[in-house]
């Protein structure tokens, strides 16, 4: 009972919101409209959206019965969980398919709102893909999303800094970076060590997970029971609080990922911990500052010889289950030919975003633009997922607000994660 009152007032929330402000808008290609197809609607975050947008339209100039348009939504987890929630709570039918993170797999799927998809792929073409990526689509052992991209976090590094420097060996420890960074002149324009993502966000929960798993601690433990308030969780929260001000920017409370980039696409910092596929965007002369002055390596610990564990993310496709037959099969010609190994080749090279098909990591054009998915493999078999749990919203809110108040200094750390186990525990 005491989960179902929270989902529904979970939902009530989001469509309160959502009714009081529309972020989203469509983009529809009028003049090759025709009554003939089948119009479908892909919604989707801009953090991709033109590699998107260049998809849609070679589907469409591959079509003669289907035709694609696009609803965009800003690149945040939040608003489009919440979008999405919005519309599904009131079986609306205006979007067919969905670009749902990877964590709401679980949630969607357990209250509904999107169509299985054990038809669309043989067992044959299911091996194709990452095995992580098929599991996390899957919700109570059968397929309701199609692996899409898949990410990871790292960590990009300014490769002159440690060339001027003689320093021949990358950093593994954030007190490795620390002492690159304090051996910089003041001249360097460099003025921070790391920049990461604070803001009160799905972002900031990434990061937060990030810095449990080097103490070795976690959210959940392995039977889904809340661990939240442990000593390890406690000394994890207390260093990501302590290096903003010092180490990082104190804007970083406030910071998701575009905020950080920027910090270090204007080379003021040594490090910046974001998503993998921003190779591309650090690399652009005409958006970045040190373009070509990039590297990118694992995530630091904080003992030496600890393992990295990224946190892993990405996007998966799902098929709205409130529309009628005609556009579910259409939105499933559309999934698998998004899905298909060409096309993710083709999103790979324009996006830098990392693919979900195995033998794209081995494609020669690929390697030649992205050299560091050689080793992203390592990245990836090391990453750990958050939470998986239906009531993932929920949870993600509470870590939301009670680690943002640790990271600002509104509540001690140990207070603040004191409250998130209560919460957590009353999820249960």
């Amino acid at each position: 009972m005491k989960k179902t009152m929270l989902r529904r007032a979970t939902a009530l929330g989001v469509i309160a919101a959502m009714t009081a402000s529309q972020s989203a808008f469509v983009f529809a290609d009028e003049e090759n409209a025709s009554g003939d197809k089948i119009t479908l609607t892909f919604a989707f975050d801009e953090g991709v959206g033109t590699p998107t947008e260049e998809a849609i339209k070679a589907f469409n100039e591959s079509q003669d019965k289907i035709e694609v348009q696009s609803y965009h939504l800003p690149q945040d987890a939040n608003n489009l969980h919440d979008d999405f929630v919005n519309k599904m709570v009131s079986e609306d039918t205006s979007i067919d398919v969905m670009a749902l993170d990877v964590v709401y797999v679980a949630e969607f799927a357990s209250a509904g709102w999107i169509e299985a998809l054990d038809d669309l792929y043989t067992e044959d073409e299911l091996s194709a893909y990452l095995d992580g990526t098929v599991e996390g689509a899957k919700y109570d052992g059968k397929l309701y999303a199609a692996p899409w991209f898949t990410n990871a976090s790292a960590l990009f590094y300014r490769t002159d800094v440690l060339e001027d420097l003689g320093i021949t060996e990358v950093p593994t420890t954030y007190q490795g970076w620390i002492d690159v960074y304090e051996k910089l002149g003041e001249d360097s324009g460099i003025d921070y060590a790391f920049c990461y993502q604070g803001a009160q966000s799905e972002a900031m929960v990434c990061n937060w997970v990030e810095f449990l798993a080097s103490f070795g601690a976690s959210v959940l433990d392995e039977d889904g029971n809340p661990t939240c308030n442990t000593q390890e969780a406690i000394d994890a929260t207390q260093l990501m609080h302590d290096y903003i001000g010092t180490y990082a920017p104190e804007g970083t409370t406030t910071y998701a990922e575009t905020e950080s980039q920027q910090v270090f696409q204007e080379g003021k910092a040594l490090t910046c911990r974001t998503w993998s596929g921003t190779w591309n965007t650090f690399n652009d002369a005409e958006q970045s500052e040190v373009a070509g002055k990039v590297g990118m390596t694992m995530l630091p610990v904080y003992n030496e010889g600890d393992t990295a564990h990224s946190c892993l993310g990405g996007l998966d496709l799902a098929v709205n289950t409130y529309i009628d037959d005609e556009h579910k099969e259409a939105a499933k010609t559309f999934i698998k030919w998004l899905s298909s190994e060409e096309e993710e080749k083709a999103f790979c090279l324009s996006s830098s975003q990392p693919p979900t098909v195995k033998a794209v990591y081995s494609d020669a054009d690929v390697l030649e633009q992205i050299p560091f998915y050689t080793d992203f493999y390592s990245i990836i078999e090391t990453g750990k997922g958050r939470p998986s749990t239906p009531d993932y919203s929920l949870l993600s809110d509470a870590i939301q607000r009670n680690v943002h108040a640790a990271l600002t200094g509104e509540t001690p750390v140990e207070d603040a994660l004191n409250a998130l186990q209560e919460e957590a525990e009353g999820l249960q």
